[in-house]
């Protein structure tokens, strides 16, 4: 599970490096030689949006997203872990939930035929790559709401 993780959180990275490298060849071709990388926004917009989408699988699994401790440190061990399973439980529910959407979404623009204005890459593929992983993330939360049962209480 660590490999995987690993090649997500690397697959992520090197997204978020595409939208850099896209936005320095950009700028440099509109500065320095008046001319524009063709669907450069397009490109940098779905680049950071994989990102982000596999980003919060990996944060989901390990628990590496921001939280609030104030209330849960006031708490016994059975509070804690009550608290820990309805917030996974609300996250898992959301995550879930918006994978739906973004998966309706994926359909609409495969059956509209919706691709960047200038080079014609359809967009559907990456809206559902996307999905994936939010449909991921939702996964994790709800296999830490499942590992919660195992945890002892002290």
């Amino acid at each position: 599970m660590d490999r995987f993780l690993r090649a997500v959180e690397v697959a992520a990275s090197l997204m978020l490096g595409v939208v850099t490298l896209i936005t320095f060849v950009n700028v440099v071709l509109r500065y320095g030689f008046n001319s524009a990388l063709m669907d450069s926004f397009d490109l940098t917009r779905m680049a950071q949006g994989l990102a982000l989408a596999w980003g919060i699988a990996v944060a989901t699994y390990r628990r590496e997203h921001i939280t609030i401790d104030g209330l849960w440190g006031l708490l016994g061990p059975r509070g804690q872990r009550v608290m820990d399973a309805v917030a996974r439980l609300i996250t898992a529910l959301f995550l879930l939930g918006l994978t739906l959407a973004m998966a309706q979404r994926a359909a609409r623009n495969m059956a509209g035929n919706l691709s960047t204005a200038e080079l014609g890459l359809p967009i559907w593929g990456f809206h559902a790559v996307m999905t994936l992983g939010i449909a991921l993330a939702g996964a994790a939360a709800l296999l830490g709401l499942w590992s919660l049962r195992k945890r002892p209480l002290a």
